[in-house]
């Protein structure tokens, strides 16, 4: 394939759907660039001529809000179920910015992630105590039970155990098939259950009804999400309220996939178990551990979850010498960024310490595994606060004394052609308390 830009492109679609997470890289291979370029690369997605792009670079001009837009870049068929109707992905302008700043107050508000913190913590404890009685389970469907309890409680929904399990198995589900042609029907199902269960929430919320404002507490994630305004102060719809609460305790869930993909690193990265059980013993506590923190992290830059990001350019433009034409839609290659050799010593290799040092993740250009630039000012994820420390409290779970996790290839492998992707064991785990636990 060519590089050249205006060159004659057949659609690769199909091949995108067969090759997943390796598509970019395959892309860029076929258009004969070296490993370490970063050049912009012409493709064709669903019969439209697109844009390639990928590193520091990339990210800036793939989130400058002068050159794009995102309302109509996501395709239908994966936005839909995904993110669902009328959310903040798909707006721009004013209205994305009234939006995602009513998010961030609620998601990334400091005090608000020290309240998820100490939920996530409790539900992580009671994981451990239901293993140590069943003796066996696996980590993704451990910990999908365990993030959305805890997300459902930061969000003051007021479920019971048994709904919040039922709810975070729904969302679980919706992750497992939007992304394939033969399942994206199921999640649409799964989408139309959840968007009829939280309308009910925000409905309840906002009149009053039996069992609906009388538990909301009034300063809870809820209340704010049932009072969300547009840019112009209007109420919005009660569906669009749903769904906005779904993306703001969905995404916690998603977090389970990392948390196999944690777990798989855990295995193969014994020494760094060792250290971070060390840490945690010590400290008395599964949240803030520098080393679980550092482990996350790179356990997020290195495996796949998002594989790419689409825009629409606004104006006619151009980067690394290649136009780029009002209209046309430009993907951000994600796992490329996160793992790109300009920008990454030993890119390719897994080595916690890079992030041991970083105070501000969010300030690594090339560090984009949920999205970049500013949370209030770009689209980056406003949970992304909450989802590491999901993710780095259960690193600091699965390092505790008496859990052992499979080493079978079963547990430890997982396709990189399906998207999203995981261990199909869901990683088998085994735990049995300790007196020193």
């Amino acid at each position: 394939m060519s590089n050249r830009p205006g060159a004659r492109l057949f659609d690769q679609t199909a091949e995108f759907l067969r090759s997943g997470y390796l598509f970019a890289s395959r892309v860029r291979r076929a258009a004969g660039l070296e490993p370490d370029s970063d050049s912009p690369v012409p493709i064709r997605l669903l019969g439209r001529s697109s844009l390639l792009v990928r590193g520091e670079e990339g990210v800036r001009f793939f989130y400058d809000n002068d050159l794009f837009r995102r309302d109509g870049a996501m395709p239908a068929f994966i936005r839909g179920p995904l993110f669902g109707a009328g959310a903040v992905h798909g707006l721009d302008g004013d209205s994305h910015r009234a939006r995602k700043n009513a998010l961030a107050d609620l998601a990334y508000d400091d005090a608000r992630v020290a309240a998820f913190a100490s939920c996530v913590s409790e539900e992580l404890e009671e994981m451990l105590t239901t293993l140590a009685r069943e003796r066996s389970g696996s980590v993704y469907d451990a910990t999908t039970v365990a993030f959305g309890r805890a997300a459902f409680r930061w969000a003051g929904v007021p479920v019971s155990t048994g709904e919040a399990d039922r709810r975070a198995h729904q969302m679980s589900r919706l992750l497992d098939t939007f992304g394939r042609p033969a399942t994206n029907p199921l999640a649409w199902v799964e989408r139309a259950r959840l968007d009829r269960w939280a309308t009910g929430l925000i409905r309840g919320a906002r009149d009053g009804s039996p069992g609906g404002h009388a538990r909301v507490a009034a300063d809870s994630v809820l209340a704010a999400i049932a009072d969300l305004r547009d840019e112009n102060g209007a109420l919005v719809s009660d569906h669009t309220a749903a769904v906005e609460l779904q993306n703001l305790t969905r995404p916690t869930v998603a977090v389970a996939r990392f948390a196999a993909f944690a777990a798989v690193a855990l295995v193969e990265h014994p020494d760094w178990a060792q250290r971070i059980r060390e840490a945690t013993t010590a400290a008395g506590r599964l949240t803030d551990i520098p080393e679980a923190v550092a482990f996350a992290q790179e356990v997020r830059r290195v495996y796949p979850f998002v594989p790419m990001l689409p825009a629409l350019a606004a104006v006619d433009t151009e980067i690394g010498g290649c136009p780029v034409h009002r209209g046309q839609r430009v993907f951000l290659d994600i796992l490329g960024t996160n793992t790109d050799p300009n920008h990454w010593d030993d890119a390719g290799t897994f080595d916690p310490q890079r992030f041991l040092d970083v105070t501000d993740s969010e300030e690594l250009a090339a560090f984009i595994p949920q999205g970049g630039a500013g949370v209030r000012t770009g689209h980056r994820c406003p949970g992304e606060k909450i989802a590491v420390t999901a993710l780095s409290a259960t690193v600091a779970a699965l390092c505790r004394p008496g859990v052992e996790i499979s080493d079978d290839a079963d547990d430890l492998t997982f396709p990189w052609t399906r998207m999203l992707t995981r261990p199909a064991t869901g990683v088998r785990l085994r735990y049995r308390a300790t007196a020193t636990t």
